[in-house]
């Protein structure tokens, strides 16, 4: 029997246009009258994530920048800090790219940035509500759980000539993004915190995903599904559920849970 289901958003529960699923709130309410967990993790801003999928976030577990920053409801409760060097070091390190690489310094509430770049801007709108640019030397200083770098359609391209620094590791979360966060730190480590505090093992759990930073959490779940859009060598690895521009997550969870 699935109790809990984990779904990440950009590119698995949304459509290419951002939108919900028309039966998304449908979905959520069966899920709640199941008794079924669910659990929405992605890469986006914790407050994003909140606003994305009110008013039922209000009861959702909320697993945002790839696992660094968590919580249920309104309350975040988790924040995984990169150390200060480290925050430095990645920064100097997407300079370095001239151009290619855009940073986030992703704060609990907050996404830091100071580069000028319109179109990088725009970009960083869509994924953290909360949002601010400061100076160079600020955002050195930022107490980053997770900096996304927008990398403009060159992810694989960035993330191949990007470093790993101490402490920290690199994944890509898009076509556009690479992120480095601190080791361990992921969907799949956040997701298993979840299941200790609802006492629930990972045979009763399913899950979605898109992308490679949606790996570990697919691998912890007994039922586990990317979709078509996803990379080949993500849909290598997992069944496909389908398109998510003809709501394949939400057609998939009913299913689960014996509605259709």
């Amino acid at each position: 029997m699935i109790k809990l289901i984990a779904a990440d958003l950009d590119g698995t529960l949304l459509h290419t246009d951002k939108s919900l699923p028309a039966d998304f709130a449908e979905t959520a309410e069966a899920l709640a009258s199941h008794g079924v967990i669910f659990v929405a993790a992605s890469g986006r801003q914790y407050d994003n994530i909140y606003a994305t999928l009110a008013p039922y976030s209000a009861g959702m577990y909320i697993i945002s920048e790839n696992g660094a920053i968590n919580g249920f409801g309104e309350e975040i409760r988790e924040e995984k800090r990169m150390t200060p060097e480290s925050v430095r070091a990645v920064l100097d390190a997407a300079d370095a790219t001239g151009g290619r690489a855009r940073a986030v310094c992703c704060c609990a509430h907050m996404g830091l940035y100071s580069d000028a770049d319109e179109k990088f801007a725009r970009e960083t709108g869509r994924y953290y509500l909360r949002r601010e640019r400061v100076s160079p030397e600020e955002l050195r200083r930022a107490p980053a759980c997770k900096i996304a770098l927008y990398c403009d359609g060159r992810a694989e391209e960035v993330y191949r000539d990007l470093p790993t620094f101490p402490g920290t590791q690199n994944v890509i979360s898009g076509v556009d993004w690479v992120d480095v966060a601190p080791v361990g730190v992921n969907k799949g480590s956040a997701l298993e915190s979840v299941l200790r505090i609802e006492g629930i093992r990972p045979d009763e759990c399913a899950a979605f995903g898109d992308n490679f930073n949606d790996r570990e959490m697919l691998d912890l779940c007994s039922v586990r599904y990317t979709v078509d859009g996803a990379p080949a060598g993500m849909r290598a690895l997992f069944p496909s559920a389908g398109s998510n521009d003809r709501d394949a997550v939400t057609t998939a969870i009913r299913r689960l849970i014996g509605l259709e």
